[in-house]
């Protein structure tokens, strides 16, 4: 409820901002509004919490990166003649994954993780041309947790299928934040929308976990977006 009533308070005031800013900066951005899905590959860094009690990180250690997909919806508002600010609204993943085959047997044991905020990201972006238009950009990504999943698969030494599922973990930290740039395309398709087609790399700066936890979790990935625009 705190953060819906927050969304509604910040989009407010930006859609505002943008219908009052000058109309020579207006010309040359229209204030948009868009959707975008993000295709990324996420990881982490992972540390043992020294300063709590120092912790193995034993299997962990053999983690490899993850394919997961966010969503977020936002709003353009020009600023400057090549300066426009990106803010919205995102239902963000991080994750990283696990996979292990006996050599000796058909034994096997694999996990594939997620980690799921809401998150207000903003961005502060250049942007250059006219049809297509080229941009590059940086900015924060505040979130709160919003709940995680652990797909588990594994076999036994006869080949035997089993499967679970964990939805609880009452490890982690309600919020984090997370640094972001991207790069890419505005392709101008008619008076009113625009293609969105960029790259994105996300790297977070505090740990995932509470300060009383085995290990320190940062994660961090690259991907792609794709989204579509439209002239408020």
């Amino acid at each position: 409820m705190k953060s819906g009533l927050l969304l509604f308070v910040f989009l407010t005031s930006l859609i505002c901002y943008g219908q009052i800013v000058n109309k020579d900066i207006k010309k040359t951005y229209q204030t948009r509004y868009y959707f975008e899905t993000q295709r990324m590959e996420m990881f982490r860094t992972l540390e043992p919490n020294n300063d709590f009690l120092p912790w193995a990180l034993s299997e962990r250690a053999d983690e490899i990166p993850i394919n997961i997909w966010s969503q977020q919806v936002g709003i353009c508002i020009g600023l400057g003649p090549h300066l426009y600010l990106d803010a919205g609204m995102a239902w963000m993943q991080n994750g990283e994954a696990y996979v292990y085959q006996d050599s000796q047997s058909d034994s096997s044991f694999n996990y594939q993780t997620h980690y799921r905020y809401i998150g207000l990201p903003f961005e502060f972006k250049s942007t250059f041309g006219d049809k297509i238009q080229f941009y590059l950009g940086t900015g924060l990504a505040p979130a709160l947790y919003n709940g995680f999943k652990q797909d588990i698969q594994w076999t036994n030494s006869l080949g035997a299928q089993y499967d679970d599922k964990i939805v609880i973990n009452n490890t982690l930290s309600s919020f984090i934040l997370l640094w972001k740039s991207s790069c890419g395309l505005d392709i101008h398709l008619d008076d009113f929308y625009n293609l969105r087609l960029g790259l994105i790399y996300r790297q977070q700066l505090n740990n995932s976990y509470g300060p009383y936890e085995h290990f320190v979790h940062k994660s961090k990935g690259w991907g792609i977006n794709l989204g579509l625009s439209k002239k408020l």
